[in-house]
């Protein structure tokens, strides 16, 4: 599993860092271009799908790291065991909102699918753009679920080492 998961983070670090790569380099040469009365008439359309591809993508990275932002007012005020209690609350509330994600963003990707949707200028199927959200659903998902599985056996360690004491 450890070698998985780092392969995964591997490829998911890989093709952020270059969307946000190509993404620039495109941008910029564009305004270079404007600046010579020429223009890439996709450029800001390819930006805007980058982006949308990194925001998914990025989602589980987020996760991974333990990066999303969080508000710690309330765990400030709690002892131990309630914090662990609350933190795989807030894990089991974040895994059904994104089942519940990855459903929805499925059937839009479908509904693309089947009604033929191509983007306006690069002329690309909009799939390839709505499949981000799935994509990024299923690897956050993924993450949430290791997270989980973490927080629990942190837990039980801990109350395996209370019991011995």
């Amino acid at each position: 599993m450890t070698n998985f998961n780092a392969l995964l983070t591997r490829i998911e670090k890989f093709v952020v860092n270059t969307l946000l790569l190509l993404v620039t380099f495109i941008l910029f040469t564009n305004v270079i271009l404007r600046l010579m009365g020429n223009s890439l008439q996709w450029a800001e359309e390819f930006a805007r799908y980058g982006i949308v591809w990194v925001t998914f993508i990025g989602s589980s990275i987020c996760v991974y790291k333990g990066a999303h932002i969080g508000v710690d007012a309330i765990t400030m005020i709690l002892n131990k065991k309630a914090k662990q209690v609350l933190a795989l609350m807030t894990i089991v509330i974040s895994i059904v909102f994104i089942v519940i994600f990855i459903r929805q963003s499925y059937l839009i990707t479908l509904r693309a699918f089947e009604t033929g949707q191509i983007s306006s200028t690069l002329k690309v199927s909009m799939i390839y753009i709505y499949g981000a959200m799935p994509v990024g659903g299923v690897l956050t998902l993924f993450r949430l679920i290791q997270e989980f599985v973490k927080q629990l056996k942190d837990m039980n360690s801990k109350t395996e080492e209370v019991k011995h004491q």
